[in-house]
């Protein structure tokens, strides 16, 4: 085979894989490249949220995974919902965003306090029966639990930054001034 129909199969190979990465885990050389490229850094290159060894064995348990993944995205919207409902105008959607990075934080290092809350809500199977969880109680009391004081203080204080800088923003771009 020349170098031109290698530089062509090669060519196309990575046009069908880009259409369907799942093509990649049966080719042997690129499979013997990636194995390569995870041990010259000594470890695993992976995808997706890093939940260092808190939660990791949930992965195992597709299951449990699963209704983590349904705690996750419910509280992401109960936080959402909550603050739409404090009409805090164009700071909403920041304060949101910060609110759910908060979250996160706090499931990736969860106290064991946490941690023993979350996984006796994954245990509940009467939570889990729709695309979110419905019972709000549980997850504003598990709110309480993750956000603390110093975490809304966080909150306000982006929330209010970004607040500050559309005003000035719209100030400077109406020509108005002190």
């Amino acid at each position: 085979m020349s170098q031109q129909e290698k530089s062509d199969n090669q060519s196309t190979f990575n046009q069908e894989n880009a259409v369907n990465p799942m093509g990649l885990l049966f080719d042997e050389e690129w499979l013997r490249k990636a194995v390569e490229a995870e041990d010259k850094i000594g470890g695993n290159i992976g995808a997706g949220l890093d939940w260092g060894s808190a939660f990791g064995s949930l992965m195992l348990n597709l299951e449990l995974w699963g209704r983590f993944t349904t705690l996750r995205i419910s509280l992401n919207r109960e936080v959402r919902l909550l603050l739409n409902n404090w009409n805090l105008g164009t700071a909403t959607k920041i304060a949101v965003k910060t609110a759910r990075e908060r979250i996160l934080e706090k499931f990736r290092l969860p106290t064991p306090e946490v941690k023993e809350y979350i996984l006796a809500t994954l245990e509940n199977d009467e939570l889990y029966g729709e695309e979110f969880i419905s019972n709000r109680d549980i997850l504003r009391e598990l709110l309480g639990l993750l956000l603390k004081q110093e975490d809304w203080e966080t909150i306000a204080a982006v929330a209010a930054d970004s607040l500050k800088k559309e005003i000035i923003h719209q100030a400077v771009g109406e020509k108005i001034s002190a």
